[in-house]
């Protein structure tokens, strides 16, 4: 005898997304932290029908409302809805299984699949997947060895190609194609529509290769840590920096890896061991509490600390953004907390680098300025040099020599996520006098 439909129940993975989707949109809260809060295994499947409904959440939303898809169903919890109708427009486009919920869905959706055609907002399109050789594991000779087993043909530019001529062409890649980063080593790009491919993926699976977007590679790739350094990463989780960090080492060295979170710091080390980080050094705790006395020997460091993350609204965003300048003042006291205590507290530090993923100068050039006035021991750097001049996007021209030497990475023009990053070096003792 079959089950009758309300005794069937939706699959967890459905459950489990709306309850995340429903808290973050009740609560203002960040859809990236709630899913960290998960178990990496169950993260991965959440993120998939996440990103796709952040993605199209207008779309989906105004396909509701037309069809009447909850105005005749009242007990169909609204997150769930949202959840079920992105997967079956935008996700696997079919819903297989007899709960009732998944019935209802299936009974509008041709409704919905003309709402949104007739709307005309079609899925926006996206950046590439950008795929990072873990060198712990495997190098990037047997990754290009790899894709052209399997048929995947490599796009290369001319050694003197500008910055321009490598957007154009990640823009014009074609189905079966893939590139190489110009500015980070081991940096796959692949077209967007082969994000999910990559996703399940056995070599992503068996941390070999990283899903790690090319903007948070070059945090690393400007602090170059040579072999044998020191590092401490003041806010490390969940790993995907220290990682690189190690892989830019080439696991020599040792690398100080901090977070205050407990299940963000259980994330941090699950990933640093099963990615085979054998220099990794992870510490439960505030990096504010690490003192010279027990990390005298600390060189280079990252602080990438807490933020608003405008600049993932291109991700992960499903709260209507507005600038909360509150918010801002209080998260700004927050990263000149950090950023001088990486200055003043470290007495053989080389290095800083600091990156955030906002957009707001109060969390970048600002910071960058205060703490600049406070430890006036340390000088900026510039990051379009160390990337060979070859960026477009520098910080604000109304902080001075500030903005022209901190780094932008800008979603619609970089095709990544939204970062900024500034690169300090300590002066010698001849620069101070």
């Amino acid at each position: 005898m079959s089950k009758k439909p309300h005794s069937v129940k939706v699959p967890t993975k459905y459950r489990a997304t709306a309850k995340i989707l429903k808290t973050a949109l009740q609560q203002q809260k960040s859809v990236k932290t709630l899913i960290f809060a998960e178990k990496p295994a169950r993260a991965r499947s959440l993120h998939t029908v996440l990103k796709k409904f952040c993605d199209n959440r207008v779309a989906v939303e105004k396909a509701i409302e037309e069809t009447g898809l909850l105005r005749d169903n009242p007990s169909f919890d609204p997150s769930l809805a949202k959840v079920l109708v992105t997967e079956l427009v935008y996700g696997r486009k079919e819903l297989n299984g007899e709960s009732k919920p998944f019935q209802t869905v299936r009974g509008y959706k041709e409704r919905l699949l003309k709402s949104i055609s007739d709307s005309g907002l079609q899925s926006k399109e996206r950046n590439p997947r950008y795929v990072r050789v873990n060198t712990n594991l495997y190098s990037v000779a047997e990754a290009l060895r790899y894709l052209s087993s399997e048929d995947w043909r490599r796009k290369e530019l001319p050694a003197d190609a500008s910055y321009a001529d490598f957007l154009t062409a990640i823009k014009s890649l074609e189905e079966d194609e893939f590139m190489t980063d110009l500015h980070v080593e081991g940096v796959l790009i692949f077209p967007a529509k082969w994000a999910n491919y990559w996703v399940s993926h056995e070599l992503v699976r068996s941390k070999r290769l990283i899903l790690q977007n090319k903007a948070t590679s070059l945090a690393a790739e400007l602090l170059a840590p040579p072999m044998g350094a020191t590092v401490l990463d003041m806010c490390a989780a969940p790993g995907m920096k220290t990682l690189h960090l190690c892989n830019v080492m080439k696991n020599k060295g040792c690398i100080y890896s901090v977070e205050l979170d407990h299940v963000r710091y259980e994330t941090l080390c699950e990933i640093t061991e099963q990615a085979g980080c054998e220099i990794v050094k992870p510490i439960l705790g505030d990096a504010l509490d690490l003192t010279s006395e027990r990390f005298a020997d600390v060189e280079y460091i990252l602080v990438d600390p807490s933020c608003s993350g405008s600049g993932m609204q291109n991700r992960m965003t499903v709260c209507d953004e507005r600038k909360d300048d509150n918010r801002l003042y209080r998260l700004q006291g927050v990263q000149i907390k950090m950023l001088s205590h990486a200055m003043s507290a470290f007495p053989n530090v080389k290095r800083i680098a600091y990156c955030t993923c906002s957009l707001w100068k109060e969390e970048n050039e600002q910071v960058v300025q205060r703490c600049l006035q406070l430890n006036p021991s340390y000088k900026l750097l510039s990051c379009k040099k160390a990337l060979r001049n070859k960026w477009h996007n520098v910080g604000d021209k109304d902080y001075p020599n500030i903005g022209k030497n901190c780094l932008y990475c800008l979603p619609d023009s970089d095709l990544t996520d939204g970062i900024f990053l500034a690169l300090f070096e300590k002066l010698r003792q001849d620069e101070i006098d």
